[in-house]
């Protein structure tokens, strides 16, 4: 079930253009004040809600996001920015996907440290913490994904468990980055460029000797994607898969893997 609140004022439209989703372009960059302070001020120019989302019996979440994700659209074109991806404002059922898989086995978030990566509105990362994460942070290349996902743990009163930070998962200093307990990603290999760099990103964030990396992907947008990323991780960087589910979220069909490091 899903309620929703509005908040600031709509925006009028401004030019529509076709967009191609960016892929592969992920280790932490962190923005600094300045630039996290315009980030928000952006997102909150945007008609925005808040939706209390239950994803599962005894655990929902607040989530805020833009009303329109035209607008998203319409801001990228209209500002240039048409090397970025807008698609953060959607949520996809991926996102849900997992969401719902972590609620059902708590036991893979509580007490531990969790990271959501190319985390988009953070909806798997904020019922991380939900159900009792330690440490929850949500990383995306997109600033503006993480100015909203800021709001959205505001929301949720998270602010002492979990954060948001700009991350490129092409930049990641191996020796430098912290590693979960548990990683989650939803709907991140929708382009092939994609499959070998979240493949060796995975290690580098999830820890070794039990660390979990928990994937959502939709089974028919690229299938050999999803094979060749799963043969990389498993033959290549030592992962077993725990779990491998079809299931379905409203019209949608979902793959979910669960894999151990």
């Amino acid at each position: 079930m899903v309620t929703m609140t509005m908040c600031a004022p709509t925006r009028a439209k401004t030019t529509r253009g076709r967009w191609r989703r960016v892929g592969a372009r992920r280790a932490v960059v962190r923005a600094g004040d300045a630039a996290g302070d315009a980030a928000r001020a952006t997102v909150e120019a945007f008609e925005l809600v808040t939706e209390t989302i239950e994803i599962a019996d005894g655990c929902a979440v607040r989530l805020v996001r833009p009303a329109s994700e035209d607008e998203v659209v319409d801001h990228y074109v209209a500002t240039g920015r048409l090397d970025s991806d807008p698609y953060w404002a959607a949520l996809w059922p991926s996102a849900t996907c997992v969401s719902r898989y972590v609620a059902r086995a708590p036991a893979l978030a509580r007490g531990k440290s969790v990271c959501d990566v190319g985390c988009g509105l953070g909806l798997a990362g904020l019922v991380a913490c939900a159900v009792g994460a330690k440490r929850v942070v949500l990383y995306d290349r997109e600033p503006l994904a993480v100015a909203c996902a800021r709001l959205s743990i505001e929301a949720n009163g998270f602010g002492d468990r979990a954060s948001a930070e700009v991350f490129d998962w092409n930049r990641v200093d191996a020796k430098r980055q912290e590693r979960f307990d548990a990683v989650l990603a939803c709907d991140v290999l929708y382009e092939e460029s994609a499959v070998a760099p979240v493949a060796e990103l995975v290690p580098k964030l999830a820890r070794g000797g039990g660390g979990r990396f928990l994937l959502g992907d939709p089974p028919r947008r690229a299938p050999r994607n999803r094979a060749r990323f799963k043969s990389l991780l498993v033959e290549q960087y030592g992962a077993f898969i725990m779990r491998e589910l079809t299931v379905t979220e409203g019209l949608d069909e979902l793959i979910l893997m669960d894999f151990k490091l």
